[in-house]
């Protein structure tokens, strides 16, 4: 398959639209005081890795990363701060969208 920076898009959108959603529901589950929050955040975090294996599988050893992101993901899954780890996996998810912009620069657009 021949990458371009809308196969690339149409590739990884499903992720961030699948997490926007869980954002949303994470934030309602902090403002609710709820159980239920790790659960949640344990969704993102393999919504993040199905993700990590599409781009590995697209752009091989070369895939986009963020900078400590195995320590980082680790941090995600160990936590005992729900509320810690929702942001860690936020900024995580932010990081990468932003590579993933800059390596799609080197592709033709169609």
């Amino acid at each position: 398959m021949m990458l371009s920076r809308k196969s690339i898009d149409q590739s990884v959108s499903p992720f961030y639209n699948d997490w926007a959603k869980l954002t949303q529901d994470i934030q309602s589950c902090f403002q609710q005081h709820a159980g239920g929050c790790q659960e949640l955040i344990a969704q993102g975090y393999q919504v993040y890795e199905a993700l990590r294996e599409r781009l590995d599988g697209m752009f091989g050893s070369d895939a986009p990363s963020p900078l400590n992101e195995r320590e980082r993901l680790e941090f995600v899954r160990n936590s005992k701060s729900a509320h810690a780890a929702s942001r860690q996996l936020e900024q995580l998810f932010i990081e990468l969208k932003k590579k993933i912009a800059r390596v799609k620069l080197g592709y033709p657009a169609e």
